[in-house]
């Protein structure tokens, strides 16, 4: 099974770092803008202990510029936790690195656990409520992220 839910670019193997700003390519020339909340993540779960927490948002350019203030725009997709496969195969291509926002930072998300069937926190810790955003706890692969992305973009699209 071939693999077409984003374009690679440029491969890299250089660890992603907090602040990173990285582009993904749903489409050909369409470019959405993700950015590295947090690395090394620290959970109960020993998939996710290592891992990269980062959020996609709803800011698409057809060039490889960073918008301003992109980062100030709701998420295309629930927060997301993803290894370094998706940089080394050359899906998400890191162009900037931006400090954390303070809105970044306080954003309300966490992730539905399916053995538990309980929301839980980037830890693994159970939350009473669902959350605004809200994804799948667990890692992520670079398809998981291309098909929520081209599931979110379909949606935006007018019939």
């Amino acid at each position: 099974m071939v693999f077409k839910e984003l374009i690679a670019m440029k491969k890299s193997l250089k660890h992603p770092q907090e602040g990173d700003v990285f582009i993904l390519q749903p489409q050909k020339n369409l470019f959405y803008f993700g950015k590295v909340i947090q690395i090394n993540l620290k959970s109960i779960d020993s998939f996710i202990n290592g891992m990269t927490l980062i959020y996609i948002y709803d800011s698409s350019s057809n060039e490889k510029v960073v918008p301003k203030h992109f980062d100030e725009k709701d998420l295309l997709i629930a927060p997301i936790v993803v290894n370094n496969q998706p940089w080394i195969k050359g899906y998400f291509e890191t162009v900037d690195n931006m400090p954390i926002s303070k809105r970044e930072i306080n954003l309300e998300f966490g992730f539905w656990d399916f053995l538990t069937q309980e929301y839980v926190d980037i830890r693994g810790k159970k939350m009473e409520n669902r959350p605004k955003y809200c994804g799948t706890y667990g890692l992520g692969s670079y398809g998981a992220v291309g098909k929520e992305v081209q599931k979110a973009i379909r949606l935006e699209q007018p019939e």
